[in-house]
């Protein structure tokens, strides 16, 4: 039997781990998401700087990123339910923490403590996959996971913004907690322990492995395409709140609408490039995502074209849609079983570097006029496009490798 081509627990089926894992990526994405939108909203009560918001983005991805890095060595040797209640408590704790913060810098230290948990849940979750679906079905597992990502951004996001403003910024960190409780007690009754990938990792621990995975053929490559993806995206992203706000001067009580209408966008092309993935190479995907996603940011940033705001987002998320699904089904084809936790580990590590880097990139390029509004917005975007051209170069070499070569 092929060990990923089955259930790890007869008693529990796909859809169960699918649904299990869905909520856990909903919680974990909720978490750092709704921070960005309600970014303005941070500044007001901390009275700082728009162009400094990109440091609670970043601190969290960095974090997430060091975490990455010091658990990728030993991951494995762990049973995977186990592991995911204790990243998703961590998680949980640091979230409810948030909502207590008395200062800017105070709300940065809980974030990145989030950070520390939230990585980690991530890879776990993508490892959770990985061992239940043959590489054939996994793209569209995939895709249904990343649904999740969709999800917050229909549902999560505006809930969070609308709660905001009646309650307050305080609540929605209380309300995620409260909702990550209620499916670690999920995760405990159905979740069975996760255990096979034990017998076939011979490996010692030590930090060794990592340099192992880093250098092994074509898993360098794997992080380096990440790492440029992650970095085109979140040089744009932590300031987009911001800067459809105060330069395209959209209404704030309306944000929720465009999130939702991005969310939308997003689940339905997740879904669709799933199945499609399974169809075609993840690097056809990326292509085409690259082209979408370049020549929304030429039009908005760039040649300043009169997009209306909810346009432009949604035509945003659906290139965003396209491109982490076909970068994360990728690597998850590449490391075998016994690899696969702290591969993933190390790929979640590489996505918070990525993300952290153009975060912090940003607010060192940005400036802030006296209305609030964002100058430099066209430098940032020049650059993410000059990296997005490179990352479907990568993953096509990646696939060229896979064929030539037995991983």
């Amino acid at each position: 039997m092929t060990f990923a081509s089955a259930p790890l627990y007869p008693n529990v089926s796909e859809r169960s781990i699918l649904w299990i894992v869905g909520v856990v990526q909903f919680i974990n994405i909720l978490d750092f998401m709704m921070v960005l939108p309600l970014g303005p909203d941070f500044a007001r009560a901390f009275a700082i700087s728009n162009t400094q918001l990109g440091w609670l983005g970043g601190s969290y991805t960095a974090a997430s990123a060091l975490c990455g890095i010091l658990i990728s060595s030993f991951i494995d040797r762990f049973d995977r339910k186990l592991a995911l209640l204790t990243a998703v408590s961590g998680l949980m704790l640091a979230t409810c923490l948030g909502g207590f913060a008395w200062s800017f810098n105070s709300l940065l230290v809980t974030r990145v403590v989030a950070g520390l948990c939230g990585g980690p849940a991530t890879s776990i979750a993508w490892s959770i996959i990985a061992d239940i679906f043959e590489p054939q079905r996994r793209g569209q597992a995939m895709g249904k996971v990343m649904g999740s990502f969709s999800l917050v951004a229909i549902v999560g996001v505006p809930f969070s913004l609308d709660i905001a403003t009646h309650f307050g910024w305080r609540m929605p960190f209380f309300v995620i907690s409260a909702i990550g409780l209620m499916t670690l007690a999920v995760i405990y009754m159905i979740m069975p322990a996760m255990k096979k990938h034990l017998t076939l990792q011979q490996k010692p621990v030590s930090l060794l492995t990592v340099l192992r995975l880093f250098t092994k053929p074509p898993n360098y490559l794997v992080y380096l395409y990440t790492l440029l993806g992650t970095m085109a995206s979140f040089i744009v992203i932590p300031n987009l709140s911001a800067y459809v706000q105060f330069n395209l001067h959209y209404p704030r009580e309306h944000l929720p609408y465009l999130y939702a209408a991005g969310g939308i966008v997003s689940f339905i092309t997740l879904r669709m490039t799933g199945k499609v993935i399974d169809r075609q190479n993840p690097s056809f995907m990326s292509f085409i995502s690259a082209f979408i996603f370049i020549l929304t940011l030429l039009c908005v940033f760039v040649f300043k074209l009169p997009i209306p705001a909810i346009a432009f987002f949604m035509l945003f998320m659906f290139a965003m849609g396209m491109r982490n699904v076909s970068t994360n089904t990728l690597a998850t084809r590449v490391p075998p079983p016994e690899d696969r936790a702290g591969f993933m580990s190390l790929f979640s590590c590489f996505q918070g570097m990525g993300m952290s880097l153009g975060a912090f990139f940003s607010t060192m390029l940005l400036s802030e006029n006296a209305d609030g509004s964002l100058k430099n917005m066209q430098t940032v975007a020049i650059i993410s496009i000059l990296l997005s051209f490179v990352v479907p170069v990568i993953m096509h070499y990646v696939e060229k490798y896979k064929k030539a070569n037995v991983i």
